[in-house]
This record gives structure tokens, C-alpha cells and sequence, in this order.
């Protein structure tokens, strides 16, 4: 990733997770998230990145990646990525209109 679109990634990000702060939080705090693993959730759900994505930009490995993903599945009683990302999706969504949010 060259510096102008790792500038433009972080930028994009710092405002996404603002926007998203209160249902974010509220969702990780619920299921126990680590700040690792929600970075790691808005990676996939945002920003659509694969596992490899995912591990240049934390500068983590794809089996480390992997381990995160399934610990969060575990954590919120999933064995799917669809079945992730929808309560992911409706727990944030119902939250930031709660909040006020304008996602």
C-alpha cells in the first residue's frame, strides 16, 4: 500500500469509527470484543479486505488474522462470515439510529 492511500485508509478510518464509535463500542463491549478484533471486523465489513489485506495492514499474519475471526465467532456463537457480519450489521445499524448516528 503506497503512503497516499495509507494516509487516505487511516483518514477514511479515523472518520468511519467516529461515526460509529457509540454502536461499535457498544457492540464490543457486549460480546466481549478485543479492539483488535473490531479493527479487524471493520476491515472485512467496510472495507471488504481479505485475510492477506487484513494482515499487511495490521502487520499481523493471515493465521493470526484467522485465529481473531474465530475467536470472534465463538464469542457471538456464529460458524458463518454471513451470519457475522448480519448481527454485526443490524446490531450497529439499530444502535447508530439510536444514537442519532447519520451511517
Amino acid at each position: 500500500m503506497n503512503l497516499t492511500v495509507a494516509a487516505d485508509y487511516k483518514r477514511l478510518n479515523d472518520l468511519l469509527m467516529e461515526s460509529m464509535d457509540p454502536a461499535m463500542s457498544s457492540f464490543s463491549s457486549r460480546y466481549q470484543i478485543t479492539l483488535r478484533e473490531s479493527e479487524i471486523l471493520i476491515l472485512i465489513a467496510v472495507y471488504g479486505f481479505s485475510n492477506r489485506e487484513i494482515a499487511e495492514q495490521c502487520a499481523i499474519t493471515e493465521k493470526t488474522v484467522k485465529n481473531h475471526i474465530a475467536n470472534v465467532m465463538n464469542k457471538l456463537g456464529v460458524k458463518s462470515m454471513r451470519k457475522l457480519l448480519s448481527l454485526l450489521f443490524s446490531y450497529v445499524l439499530s444502535r447508530s439510529f439510536a444514537y442519532g448516528g447519520n451511517i
